[in-house]
């Protein structure tokens, strides 16, 4: 059984909120809990409930399973499927036409 690294999953949380250009004051207020209780869980310092957990996952766009331990179980499509997920809503359609544009470009190397 893997046991559960409380810096790691500060470390994810506080990575994820970054890229989305959300302050902890922000986050904190979608979650439900005080500005120094999430400071507490970004540093890895406090756990969390699994009401929190829940709600980090539907706020940060990540899964359950990627905040507590992280994508790095997964492979190359996983990973890639992670970072378009986080990916925030106003960047989706870019990411898609960049990874278009590279597929279409193999297409006629071949």
């Amino acid at each position: 059984m893997k046991e559960l690294n409380h810096k790691a999953i500060g470390l994810r949380i506080r990575k994820q909120r970054t890229l989305l250009k959300m302050s902890r004051e922000e986050l904190a207020c979608k979650i439900g809990v005080s500005t120094t209780f999430l400071t507490d869980i970004e540093l890895g310092t406090k756990g969390f409930s699994l009401k929190s957990l829940n709600r980090f996952s539907q706020v940060l766009k990540m899964s359950a399973e990627a905040i507590l331990y992280g994508s790095e179980n997964g492979g190359k499509k996983t990973n890639l499927l992670d970072a378009l997920t986080q990916c925030p809503e106003e960047m989706i359609n870019y990411a898609e036409e960049i990874i278009l544009i590279f597929l279409l470009s193999h297409e006629y190397e071949q």
